[in-house]
């Protein structure tokens, strides 16, 4: 019902990035499906890449999955955590197509190695192609709009201001060639 592959096999431990490809393959007409994350502390995650709708306490809600359904994202940590294996929990639950509700619960394991260790860190291949060209599609002009850019502060400089410390060794006088 669930796969998930990471696209490399460990994260670093500090601003590590790791990208999470969940497969669903429904056993039947699914209706009203909900995924949800349990992270441990320390490990944070993005919103799905393909743009599946999450409500405010972060459950993705997939209203008809008839088909296998691809899920992307980002796992990551925003400061320093200890390193060893971490535990991430997916939880599915979905009303069957005879109207019984049906929770299912996976675990995938994390490493999380030091910055002298990822060097032995291994990739996945066919996860990172498909982020790939799930980016190539977003990439395009519908990401670009949506990416918010607040102004810079222009500071303009009066030439003929000066501050109180210029004015007290300020040393005049006239250079001559």
């Amino acid at each position: 019902m669930i796969q998930m592959r990471f696209a490399k096999s460990a994260i670093e431990h500090e601003e590590g990035m790791n990208h999470l490809w969940i497969q669903l393959a429904p056993p039947g007409p699914v209706q009203n499906a909900r995924l949800q994350f349990i992270l441990p502390a320390g490990l944070h995650r993005s919103p799905d890449l393909s743009g599946t709708v999450e409500d405010g306490s972060g459950r993705l809600r997939i209203n008809e999955m008839l088909a296998l359904t691809d899920l992307y994202f980002e796992i990551f940590t925003q400061e320093p955590i200890p390193c060893g294996e971490y535990t991430i929990n997916v939880e599915l639950s979905y009303t069957g197509g005879d109207g019984t509700l049906t929770n299912v619960k996976q675990e995938i394991p994390l490493m999380v190695v030091s910055e002298e260790e990822s060097a032995a860190i291994r990739t996945d291949e066919e996860v990172v192609r498909r982020i790939k060209e799930l980016r190539g599609i977003c990439g395009s002009s519908e990401l670009r709009q949506c990416n918010e850019y607040t102004p810079a502060k222009l500071i303009r400089l009066d030439s003929s201001a000066m501050s109180e410390w210029e004015k007290k060794y300020r040393v005049e006088g006239v250079i001559r060639y």
